[in-house]
């Protein structure tokens, strides 16, 4: 079955009714009003069009909750800093002191909710819907755990425990161990499903539902972005080969390398809503961002643009907290859910455990020296992703395991700023580091304990 050609606005607004059909039940609230003017959740689970306009729209959903993903780890690590006007939440999570009852602390579960039951629903009802191809079914069913596995991944780097599924009752929790266990099965289901693919018919459904008409790395590449998951959950995982095998199946450069979140005219990328000059203003780079940073690092004005300005610090020191600038300092930025180099660092990482230290430098150095010129030090700097122009590392100074793991917490400080995974590295590597979060974990949200009076509240 066939459909007409439409706009990417009408697209777009197609979308946005079709996601709010299916999110009334999630909202738990009798002052929930129906739109008279949008699809009920039954048309739209019973549509072949809607259905498929539902499966883009789940990657807006995801998109638009980036902040609530990323928010918590950046600020209870070394990457984010409050300014005057910071909420009582954010400072929070800088001191170490969050309660369980602020939005800071719900909402990566509520966010995760949502996302699990539009997934969900999505799986249930495309095989029963007239007009969908192999392919197209195939393809809601492999992104839909796509997504709806990066959403859990993200609450098991904030929390001790957590459900893996949406219930409206209260769905059993599990140690974020478990939890992480399920992330890897449905990424190992996705990829199975995409495998089963051909070239045409993933070519049509990234065409009509992956929003790549904007360019080559723009929307979701399925199989890339699947494998990228997998290799950043094996590595959390303590799967080394694994995580090697993942990573190395993921392309590096040419069209298709990245995978970029979509925010269109009717929608602002979250970062520079929360941050940027003219918007909310609340968070910002910390100042030891750059002042840690070695002295030929690029990547640092890559990410955020250390202007100083007296409003800028909860501190007092006037520049504690700059403005973002890639990927979060325009309103259409779009968002990178992982970034090339991320499965370079993956791999040396896995090989520095694997005791393959010679194999980790290179992969270091190769993250650590891009864009330079190793003869002249000139430097070639990449528009679309980080560049560190550094000089490579000796091989003296990545002769030990202490070293190579030191390396790998620099270089993934400096690559993956503003992606959530600080935190863990932290934890992670925390015998290598004196650097320490706040906190180590989220407290368990009072909002679950009220639904669910069994769930963990005092001990999470």
């Amino acid at each position: 079955m066939s459909f007409p050609i439409r706009s990417r606005a009408a697209l777009r607004g197609r979308r946005a009714l079709a996601l709010a059909a299916l999110a009334g039940a999630t909202a738990g609230c009798s002052l929930d009003l129906v739109n008279p003017n949008g699809p009920k959740e039954e048309d739209v689970l019973s549509n072949a069009e809607l259905i498929l306009t539902t499966a883009a729209g789940l990657q807006a959903q995801y998109a638009d909750n980036v902040l609530v993903f990323v928010r918590a780890s950046e600020l209870v690590t070394d990457q984010w800093s409050t300014r005057p006007v910071a909420l009582a939440a954010d400072v929070s999570l800088v001191r170490g002191t969050p309660d369980a009852t602020f939005g800071v602390v719900s909402d990566p579960f509520a966010a995760t909710y949502r996302i699990s039951r539009t997934a969900t629903l999505l799986r249930q009802n495309a095989p029963n819907v007239t007009g969908l191809s192999r392919g197209q079914l195939t393809g809601i069913s492999a992104l839909s755990r796509l997504i709806e596995a990066m959403s859990l991944g993200h609450l098991t780097n904030q929390y001790e425990r957590m459900p893996v599924r949406y219930d409206s009752a209260g769905a059993p929790v599990l140690p974020r161990a478990a939890a992480r266990d399920t992330v890897i099965a449905w990424l190992l289901q996705a990829r199975a499903e995409v495998a089963t693919l051909t070239p045409a018919e993933l070519t049509a459904f990234r065409t009509r539902v992956l929003d790549s008409s904007a360019g080559a790395n723009s929307g979701i590449n399925l199989p890339a972005t699947i494998d990228a998951m997998l290799a950043r959950y094996y590595l959390f995982d303590g799967q080394y080969q694994n995580a090697i095998t993942a990573a190395q199946r993921v392309p590096l450069t040419g069209a298709g390398s990245l995978s970029l979140l979509q925010y269109p005219n009717t929608q602002s990328n979250p970062l520079f809503q929360y941050m940027s000059l003219g918007q909310l203003r609340y968070v910002g780079a910390r100042k030891e961002f750059f002042v840690e940073a070695d002295s030929a690092d690029r990547r640092p004005t890559f990410w955020a643009d250390r202007v100083p300005s007296t409003g800028n610090s909860t501190t007092g020191t006037p520049d504690s907290a700059f403005s973002f600038r890639a990927y979060g300092g325009q309103r259409n930025d779009p968002y990178p859910v992982y970034l090339p180099d991320e499965m370079k660092l993956i791999q040396a990482e896995a090989h520095a455990r694997l005791g393959n230290l010679p194999e980790a430098g290179r992969l270091i150095n190769e993250v650590r020296s891009q864009g330079r010129n190793l003869t002249s030090g000139a430097c070639t700097l990449n528009a679309a992703e980080p560049t560190g122009c550094n000089p490579p590392l000796t091989a003296e100074q990545l002769d030990t395991e202490a070293e190579v793991f030191r390396a790998i917490l620099y270089e993934r400080r400096y690559e993956l700023f503003n992606q959530g995974l600080r935190w863990e590295d932290l934890r992670r590597l925390a015998a290598y580091t004196t650097d320490r979060p706040s906190i180590q974990f989220l407290p368990f949200p009072q909002s679950e304990c009220d639904r669910n009076l069994t769930r963990p509240c005092a001990t999470s």
